[in-house]
């Protein structure tokens, strides 16, 4: 079993409960990627993803015990 630590931004906060402020530790299983993680939290929206304060674009990348993720709303604009 792997123990993350998540911190979401913005609206994305709203995925926890309004006392969590966005912050939770999360349970998952070996091999667990984060596109699981994203699966978990309800996220379907495009996001930008910062795993161990480095940018992260492979969403099949395999979960760490202890990895710290932020997880942002991705902005677009004109």
């Amino acid at each position: 079993m792997l123990v993350i630590h998540i911190q979401l931004y913005s609206i994305l906060r709203e995925k926890l409960p309004e006392e969590a402020k966005g912050r939770a530790d999360l349970q998952f299983e070996l091999g667990s990627t984060l596109t699981d993680l994203l699966g978990e939290l309800g996220i379907s929206r495009r996001v930008v993803i910062s795993m161990n304060d480095e940018h992260e674009t492979d969403r099949t990348r395999e979960l760490q015990d202890g990895d710290e993720i932020k997880i942002f709303s991705s902005i677009s604009g004109g």
